[in-house]
């Protein structure tokens, strides 16, 4: 079982609306809305999965904000009160589905915003 100890999404959290597009550690993104959409198991944070063989790990702040921004309820049981944990932040991360895959499902679209954005820096 995983506990919900961190309340803002890593640095690296797929479901940050900045997140490299399809960087998604072998795994698409469809895998990620299924996940969350279909009441399996909590994600874990992938920066708290231990080397030592564990179970002990951190749910993933960025999936439970998503479920905030979305509305959706956590019915396994495994989550506990995590959502209450959390708040809700559409700025930073993804609130519907269709966003979080036209992201991560279009790497060109993503590398051409951040051309544009390191375009007008160095203006």
């Amino acid at each position: 079982m995983t506990e919900a100890v961190l309340t803002r999404p890593c640095n690296e959290c797929p479901w940050r609306r900045n997140h490299p597009a399809g960087w998604l550690g072998g795994y698409s993104a469809e895998d990620f809305t299924q996940q969350v959409q279909f009441d399996g198991p909590p994600l874990p944070c992938h920066k708290t999965i231990p080397s030592d063989g564990t179970d002990a790990r951190a749910m993933c702040a960025g999936a439970l904000i998503f479920m905030k921004n979305s509305c959706k309820g956590a019915h396994h049981p495994d989550y506990g009160d995590a959502l209450s944990r959390v708040e809700a932040d559409p700025e930073t991360v993804f609130e519907w589905t269709h966003e979080f895959l036209e992201h991560h499902n279009n790497r060109e679209a993503w590398i051409q915003k951040v051309r544009v954005a390191v375009a007008e820096k160095t203006e």
